[in-house]
Formats: structure tokens, C-alpha cells, sequence
């Protein structure tokens, strides 16, 4: 097996990974988009495969960073058949159709003369392309399930990263291929944690986004529930409303799901909750297939039992802030011209309000700014608008959907792979997953595979 790293760096960005078998099959894992990077930067190394070379094609998760560039991947690769989880056939296709949109925006508004990378007619038959895929049992990269004696199979195991995110374990001639995706090995408010293989591996591909940050001394779940809600009640007190910058997918039904039980438990005044368009369009689909995905509270009707107000735009150009109200808005990085970058404007100049962030912020996107700005300080969100003095309350809960870095180096020392591939992460997260395994597991082959390069494994 030849793997090929398709990203351009390495770093949290448009990840996507080729795996080639020879004769029995060359497959690629995910196919993002970066975050920040624009136009065909923001792509993975797509050119680095032969034009429809690629026999398969299994993605992990839904988020964009998983998924932003297949469409381009398969109209490169017409031979190649698509799969995934049931949730993330659902959830992928309003994504992909939004980023059309996003493309579209930034075209008209900052002149990128290759946007749309792809269109809403050529998603619409893309498609029909895709095929869901049950959870653990193998399943033939020809589309049938529970295959007998082929070469090569697949099976996904739940990630509890998001709904609908998957590991994805590679059976090929004997030996055992496991590629995590990203995971969560703790439960969250609605997912629960991941459940994966524990038997031995070959090789492990390997997430390392929480690399550099370590676990703090006592942390829980629980304790940074009760310090958000103890936020939000010292915010209400002072008669200001509390704005969460987050993921149209995943962070905002787990914070919609968390927030509810603390306006149930009488924690909180039972006062509006607003989310945006995109995030309800998840909504519906997590509470369409609550009674058929593994996750905590599947009779939890997100939308008809908490009744979240949508956040239109008639609703977006009249904003003003009211005293108890909570807005969970994306971006989750309040990347210029989303309602969180809009709204943050008129939340910084009062120091009644509070900005809570509850997920990963890259530094250098708005929110990273804001997060290292202090208060009394000023921050830039907008170029158009200049700088601005922070006087709300700006705070950080960690809400994590990734794992650990101890968790996930226990798994690794648990299933002792003979080859471990670290991606997926900044260096210093890299280097500090190849140090620790140096150090523990010196038996093990570390890669942290160069982009572009095939490695044979």
C-alpha cells in the first residue's frame, strides 16, 4: 500500500488521503476544503491524481473540511463510487449547496474569478452518485454489503465527532487499515463517544488536532457546563444578551440541546434562543434521524421541542441585542460578512453583553483576534470597518468534539499499530503525538507524511 498525502501542508486544512492497493484498488479518504485559504489554494492536491484513476472514494464526516472539494474530486474521477454514513449523505448535500453560495458571495465581493469552484446543477447530479452505508459491517467498494473473499473491504465504526462521523477501517488481504477522521472519545451533550475497533492494527492514520494543547489539570464536561451556564447568569444579571459564535453543524445542536436542559432545569429564563438558517436545516435532519442513529436523548425533537427562532435576514438587518437573549450564530470562526462577524460589532461596544466562544478558533481568523484581544483593547473583525474596542465580556469554554490528546494517545498505545500516520494537525501538535510515541511505543514506525510524496507502507 502506497499512501499519498493529498494536503497541502501539514496542518488543520483540506484534508484528503490517497490510499493505493495496486491492482486491488486506489481509494481516497475525505476531500476538503481549507478554512481560510481561497480559490484552488484552498484545495487539496487533486492534480496529483491521473485523471479517473480513483476506483473509491469514503468520506468521514460532513464538515467542510472533510468534504468542500468533493464535488471537484468526482468530476476528476467519473469511474469513482462515493460512500458514507447515512447522517452524512443528509448533512453533506446542504453543506456543499451553501458553500455554492458562499463561493458565489466572495465572487461578487472580492473579484475571485474561479468561483464557483462548482455548481448547484452539478452537485444535483453529483449526488445521486453517493451511497449510505451501514455501520460495523464490511461492505465491498463495489456497493454490497457483507462481501466474501475480496481483496479489499471497508467497514465504519462512530467517530462522536459530529452525527454521522465515522472511522473507517480498511481490510486488505489480511491486514487491518484504520483511519480515524476526527473523533471524541468523551460523550457530548447529544453524540455519544466514539466506539471503535480495540483490536490490533497495522497501520493507524491518525488525527492530531488537539496535539499541542493539553489536557487541564481536573477537567470534565460537567465543570465547563457549570461555568457556562454561571456566565450566561452573571450576563443576564447585568441585563445583556450572550452571543456564541458556532458550526451550523454539530456545535450548534449540541449547544441548542445543552441550552435547553438548562432552561428545563430553571437554570435559565425560558427566553428565546436563535440560530441561523444553515444550522436549522441540520437540525431537521439530526432530529429526522434521532430514532435511528446512536446519540443521548433520541426523543429530543430539536426543533419542535425547543422551538429555536431562526435568525433571518429581516430579522438580521433590524439586530439589536435584547437583555436575555442567546444567539448561536456561525460562523464559528466569524469569518467576515457571517452574522457572528455582523452581530460581534454590536456586542463589543457594551459591557453588558458577552461573546462566549465554545469551540476551535483558528488564530488568525476573527474570532482568534477577538479571543486574544483583551478587554479595553481594540480588534479588527471587519477591514471595511476598522478597529474596534472590546468592552464586552469575551470567553472561552472548551465544548471540544475532538479528542483528548491523552485519550488519543491511549488509544494508539492500546491498539499498537505497526505504523502510525499523524495528520490532520499544526506541527507542533504533530510533533508532540511523534515525540510521546518515541518515547512509549519505540517498536512503532511515526510518519508524519510529506504532502504530495507517496510513501509506501
Amino acid at each position: 500500500m502506497i499512501l499519498t498525502n493529498l494536503t497541502r501542508a501539514n496542518e488543520i486544512g483540506a484534508n484528503s488521503y490517497l490510499l493505493d492497493f495496486g491492482s486491488d484498488g486506489r481509494l481516497v479518504l475525505d476531500a476538503g476544503m481549507h478554512p481560510r485559504a481561497e480559490g484552488s489554494l484552498g484545495l487539496p492536491n487533486l492534480e496529483k491524481l491521473e485523471f479517473d484513476s480513483v476506483d473509491t472514494i469514503l468520506v468521514s464526516h460532513a464538515h467542510h473540511d472533510h468534504t468542500g472539494a468533493l464535488p471537484l474530486l468526482m468530476r476528476e474521477h467519473p469511474g469513482a463510487r462515493v460512500y458514507m454514513s447515512e447522517p452524512t449523505y443528509y448533512l453533506a448535500e446542504p453543506l456543499l449547496h451553501n458553500s455554492v453560495q458562499v463561493m458565489l458571495r466572495q465572487k461578487a465581493e472580492k473579484g475571485i474569478p474561479e468561483y464557483p469552484l462548482f455548481t448547484h446543477r452539478e452537485l444535483d447530479q453529483l449526488v445521486k452518485v453517493w451511497q449510505a452505508c451501514g455501520l460495523n459491517r464490511a461492505w465491498s467498494p463495489r456497493g454490497y454489503p457483507d462481501p466474501d473473499r475480496e481483496p479489499l473491504t471497508f467497514d465504519f465504526h462512530d467517530a462522536g465527532h459530529i452525527l454521522g462521523s465515522v472511522g473507517i477501517a480498511l481490510r486488505h488481504r489480511g491486514r487491518t487499515i484504520f483511519y480515524t477522521g476526527d473523533v471524541n472519545f468523551t460523550d457530548q451533550t447529544i453524540s455519544r463517544a466514539a466506539e471503535f475497533p480495540r483490536e490490533p492494527i497495522d497501520v493507524l492514520i491518525t488525527e492530531t488536532t488537539r496535539g499541542a494543547q493539553p489536557k487541564p489539570e481536573g477537567f470534565s464536561r460537567d465543570a465547563v457546563v457549570e461555568q457556562l451556564v454561571i456566565a450566561i447568569e452573571e450576563t443576564f444579571a447585568r441585563g445583556g444578551a450572550v452571543l456564541m459564535p458556532v458550526f451550523a453543524m454539530g456545535k450548534t445542536q449540541e449547544l441548542l440541546a445543552q441550552l435547553h436542559f438548562f432552561q428545563k432545569s430553571r437554570r435559565l429564563p425560558a427566553t428565546p434562543i436563535y440560530i441561523g438558517g444553515l444550522g436549522r436545516t441540520f437540525c431537521e435532519v439530526y432530529d429526522r434521524l434521532a430514532g435511528r442513529t446512536r446519540r443521548k436523548y433520541p426523543k429530543l425533537n430539536l426543533l419542535d421541542d425547543i422551538e429555536p427562532q431562526v435568525m433571518d435576514g429581516r430579522r438580521a438587518r433590524d439586530f439589536n441585542p435584547k437583555k436575555g437573549h442567546i444567539y448561536l450564530i456561525s460562523s464559528g470562526m466569524m469569518t467576515e460578512h457571517t452574522l457572528s462577524n455582523i452581530f460581534a460589532q454590536e456586542f463589543l461596544a457594551h459591557d453588558r453583553h458577552s461573546i462566549f466562544f465554545v469551540g476551535y478558533c483558528d488564530p488568525q481568523s476573527p474570532a482568534g483576534l477577538l479571543r486574544a484581544t483583551k478587554r479595553g483593547d481594540s480588534v479588527t473583525l471587519n477591514a471595511e470597518h476598522g478597529p474596534q474596542p472590546v468592552r464586552c465580556r469575551v470567553e472561552h469554554f472548551d465544548f471540544t468534539a475532538h479528542a483528548q490528546r491523552e485519550d488519543l494517545l491511549a488509544y494508539i498505545l492500546d491498539v499498537r499499530p505497526r505504523v502510525c500516520v499523524l495528520v490532520h494537525g499544526d506541527p507542533p501538535a504533530l510533533a508532540w503525538f511523534q515525540q510521546e510515541l518515541a518515547a512509549r511505543a519505540p517498536e512503532m514506525k511515526v510518519i508524519i507524511p510529506p504532502p504530495g510524496e507517496g510513501i509506501e507502507l
